[in-house]
């Protein structure tokens, strides 16, 4: 057997063999999931400012549950008020 028919018959055994099949099959996803991207990238920026008022207003909804809270702890907590307290650390 030649040179060229011993590289043909690797490249046969190559061909068959499931790595490289796992490898291809990986390759033809990523290309697919990559010409994709562009129309995701779209969409998702369209959807966006709608995801970012929801969370802007959550997040000051709790911002003002925060405050509320904090103010009620600290009405309950002379020493820190100014008045002279109960126990209160300074």
């Amino acid at each position: 057997m030649n040179r060229t028919d011993a590289v043909k018959t690797e490249v046969r055994k190559l061909a068959t063999s499931k790595p490289v099949h796992a490898a291809a099959g990986a390759g033809a996803l990523a290309t697919a999931a990559l010409r994709e991207l562009p129309t995701r990238i779209s969409r998702w920026s369209s959807e966006m400012p709608g995801y970012v008022t929801t969370a802007r207003t959550m997040a000051v909804k709790e911002y003002d549950k925060l405050a509320v809270h904090g103010e009620r702890v600290l009405k309950h907590r002379p020493a820190l008020n100014g008045k002279k307290g109960s126990g209160a650390a300074s």
